[in-house]
């Protein structure tokens, strides 16, 4: 990675977002302990400053010269200068010294060293006052406290710039890997939006959040290339199954022309079209209706539904149209069993569902719906004791138009179980056909609200 690409990525810019934060709350922390620190040990200097003027003046009280003996002495004692002292009379005379005289002020002051005469790159602390009247100078040099300002400074500067290093090395890192990763989830959204819908993202297994996020991308790739391939199914079987309904449109409205042509009568043939043409419209509505319901557009529509009283509604409707089928229509519906759904779509599905055993049954066959409610579920079924549906086919019949070779003769548009398939994805619920034994069960099993009333 070229280092001008570094600041353009998040990863590196947070790492030394990071660091100077914290890095900024160690100088604001060190500026205190430092500032603190300085100000005992200054503190300490002029406590042991005072204690040897204290010392000295006791020493003055008793005898002058025991006084120029004891800063002799001291003098003597600090042969580098640490300790500075200067002693002058009344007079002006000096009595002892080992530093320039010149005037200091009374009280605390700080002096550069080349003031006084010493050698040294360091100033002085020092303290002026009069000792029965004699003037004293006492001071102590400032080296520790210079000193060890020096080492924090130079110690804090050296440990943020390998801090600062650190975190521009860490942040390369991370960025660097981060990059990688991106770099495939790049290639990978490239090669998707190139149509290659079966391309996936790499899980490194850690779980971290790319990990998820790569997890979610490769979930809705998954729905989306399913999502794809229905449209393109969808499509083959529309061409494929409207192409006869056209057809015959086409001969009717030809025969139609042939015979206006002769004078022939008409009405028959036109009959017929328009027939064919409320058939083929009947499709497209039906193929609309479904692909409104995918969408979604019908949620905002969700009630409380009891789907026992529905279904036991539904079946009323259709007893008499079966009895004129020849077939026995029972509901067997337990007490009110709750879910959440569109009231509307739910009874159509149930609609399709009789309407199919109804239509695609032979006489005598007995047709029965059911609701149950369980802990937390609800389970709805319409079963039939006719001819079923071969196991290898039951998934196909969820497609749209797909339509059993037995039932190509009879009517209906092969959208009538993916209207129901469409309602019950909408609603979450799960869809299932299983062998009656004999005959077909459709269930609908949908998440029960419980404490409804």
């Amino acid at each position: 990675m070229r280092p001008a690409d570094l600041w353009r990525h998040s990863s590196f810019r947070l790492a030394l977002g990071v660091t100077l934060a914290v890095l900024g709350a160690l100088i604001v922390v060190g500026a205190v302990g430092y500032t603190v620190l300085h100000r005992q040990l200054a503190d300490r200097q002029d406590a042991r400053l005072m204690e040897i003027f204290t010392t000295l003046q006791q020493s003055d009280a008793a005898d002058q010269q025991d006084l120029v003996d004891a800063i002799t002495a001291r003098i003597t004692a600090s042969p580098s200068h640490s300790s500075v002292f200067l002693l002058r009379d009344a007079a002006g005379r000096v009595l002892a010294s080992n530093i320039r005289d010149v005037p200091i002020p009374v009280g605390w002051s700080i002096v550069e060293a080349a003031v006084l005469g010493v050698q040294t790159d360091y100033p002085y602390r020092v303290y002026a006052g009069d000792l029965h009247g004699d003037y004293l100078v006492v001071g102590l040099s400032n080296a520790d406290l210079d000193d060890l300002s020096e080492i924090i400074l130079t110690g804090f500067g050296w440990s943020a710039l390998a801090v600062l290093i650190a975190a521009i090395a860490a942040g390369t890192w991370i960025a660097s890997k981060l990059q990688r990763r991106l770099s495939d989830v790049t290639s990978t959204l490239h090669r998707v939006a190139g149509g290659d819908l079966s391309t996936r993202l790499a899980v490194s297994g850690r779980g971290d959040d790319l990990d998820l996020i790569s997890g979610e991308i490769n979930q809705t790739l998954g729905r989306l290339g399913a999502l794809v391939e229905a449209m393109r199914q969808v499509s083959a079987d529309i061409a494929h199954e409207l192409r006869t309904p056209l057809n015959r449109l086409r001969i009717h409205i030809e025969e139609a022309a042939r015979n206006a042509a002769i004078s022939a009568p008409v009405e028959d043939d036109l009959a017929a079209a328009i027939a064919q043409s409320e058939a083929i419209d009947r499709t497209f509505s039906a193929l609309l209706r479904i692909a409104q319901i995918e969408a979604g557009a019908r949620r905002e529509k969700f009630a409380p539904v009891d789907l026992a009283a529905l279904l036991g509604d539904v079946g009323d409707v259709y007893v008499e149209v079966a009895e004129d089928a020849g077939q026995t229509l029972l509901c067997d519906v337990a007490s009110a069993a709750w879910v959440t759904g569109d009231k509307e779509l739910l009874t159509q599905a149930f609609a399709n569902l009789i309407e199919n055993a109804i239509r695609h049954c032979p006489s005598g066959t007995v047709i029965t719906c059911r609701v149950r409610a369980e802990a937390n579920r609800v389970t709805a079924s319409v079963s039939d004791s006719g001819p079923g549906i071969p196991a290898g086919e039951r998934d196909l019949v969820l497609r749209r138009l797909y339509r059993l070779e037995k039932s190509r003769t009879t009517e209906g548009t092969g959208l009538g179980l993916s209207l129901v398939k469409a309602v019950a994805d909408l609603h979450g619920a799960e869809l299932a056909l299983a062998d009656a034994m004999p005959g077909l069960r459709v269930e609908m099993r949908f998440a029960r609200i419980v404490g409804v009333s």
